[in-house]
């Protein structure tokens, strides 16, 4: 009798291109080294360590170097990690890398407009990074000895002044990824919420992202780290917002949440007594998910055989939902990893 030879899985490697060289670099060196990471990855290469000689770190270069680990089989995978801050050859970056099939994490006005994101749903443009005095040595702004930046506003300064991390430095020796690794799932939400604000959903045709202020996308580098495949969008009360085949309206009429689901897939899908089988929430900034309670419900639109179990294709159903204290409505698909926020 043969014996069966076992399927032996090779886990892909990742490379991670960074434009920081210090807390960029820091973040996503100690992202490798997550048990979630190697779960996926046989390893994750960040560029560049600590003994990179003359490290490349223009976006272009950066894609370069990306382009030929692809190229040369090192690696399955490559991202580069660079923000806006006036770098030249952008929109080529941006072209080159897509033909060569290299992914972009991209921030703007720089890379703390994802640290932000892990504590504030905020869409203010900061016109600089961090403030500096003459001789070009960071001023630690928005600390109690120099409370204020000056001549404007500007990103780390926001983070310490707001008392988000105090203590925010991007030096070498400060250890961003501890700093925020805990508050990842409150950035990634942000992070769709801000591109919705900016009219860059990445559900939709964006605009060049060299010409956004504010914007952030390491999100999707995050969810790669994690191999997830999840997909989020945002929208306005009372507006169809639609995302992989469901569409959700919500609003709240005479002090009820009123939720009005259809979707377009080509099979039905199955209802529960109360509720579709993706659950419907409220929540908060803080990702407070509190499951709603049913009031009553009725088809809207039955043209193609719906039934109280079953909602066919392009058919809508209303269900009207007691409402709470809590800003957003949450359309949640655990089966396509969708989730659907509507700001109340």
């Amino acid at each position: 009798m043969a014996r069966i030879k076992k399927r032996v899985f090779i886990k892909p490697v990742l490379f991670i291109a960074c434009e920081g060289t210090s807390s960029e670099y820091q973040y996503f060196d100690s992202w490798a080294q997550t048990d979630e990471a190697l779960n996926f990855f046989e390893r994750v290469d960040v560029y560049p360590d600590e003994n990179e000689d003359k490290p490349k770190t223009t976006p272009y270069q950066l894609y370069e170097k990306a382009k030929k680990v692809i190229e040369d089989g090192s690696a399955d995978f490559a991202w580069i990690v660079f923000d806006k801050d006036n770098h030249p050859r952008l929109p080529e970056t941006f072209n080159a890398a897509a033909a060569a099939g290299v992914k972009i994490a991209f921030s703007s006005r720089s890379f703390e407009e994802w640290v932000l994101m892990h504590f504030q749903k905020a869409n203010t443009t900061f016109n600089a990074t961090e403030c500096k005095d003459a001789a070009g040595k960071p001023t630690n702004c928005g600390s109690p000895l120099v409370p204020n930046c000056a001549p404007v506003n500007c990103l780390t300064g926001h983070i310490r002044r707001q008392n988000l991390i105090p203590a925010y430095s991007k030096k070498k020796t400060f250890d961003l990824f501890t700093a925020i690794n805990h508050r990842t799932e409150v950035a990634v939400v942000n992070a769709a919420w801000l591109r919705f604000q900016v009219n860059a959903s990445l559900n939709s045709d964006q605009p060049a992202l060299q010409t956004l202020n504010p914007y952030t996308d390491v999100d999707q580098l995050i969810f790669k780290l994690h191999d997830r495949s999840d997909k989020i969008e945002w929208g306005l009360a009372g507006t169809d917002i639609s995302l992989h085949n469901w569409t959700i309206n919500a609003r709240i009429i005479h002090g009820n949440m009123v939720v009005r689901l259809s979707h377009a897939k080509p099979q039905s899908v199955a209802l529960n007594a109360l509720f579709p089988l993706p659950t419907f929430f409220t929540t908060d900034d803080d990702l407070n998910d509190t499951p709603c309670v049913f009031i009553s419900s009725a088809f809207v639109v039955n043209d193609h055989g719906s039934l109280p179990n079953v909602l066919c294709g392009d058919d809508v159903i209303e269900y009207t939902l007691q409402s709470n204290d809590q800003p957003y409505f949450l359309f949640k698909d655990r089966g396509s990893a969708v989730r659907i926020y509507v700001i109340l």
